[in-house]
């Protein structure tokens, strides 16, 4: 199970880099760096068994990164 979900982290992570990396992303606004601290504090905001590691909860990340 942890593995798992450790591998949906990871690619939760890739996905939220594709759209947000400032140095490759489709809207360059954050550092790799920038985007996992993020990711950290989106997972610490919401109850994990409703993350479903998508374009709504992407949008989530988003938000945190804009503020």
């Amino acid at each position: 199970m942890y593995k798992e979900l450790s591998s949906e982290i990871k690619y939760f992570e890739n996905y939220c880099n594709e759209f947000y990396n400032i140095n490759y992303g489709l809207y360059k606004i954050a550092t790799k760096k920038e985007i996992k601290n993020a990711i950290k504090i989106f997972f610490l905001l919401n109850d994990f068994k409703n993350i479903e590691f998508h374009s709504v909860d992407r949008e989530k990340v988003r938000q945190i990164l804009n503020k």
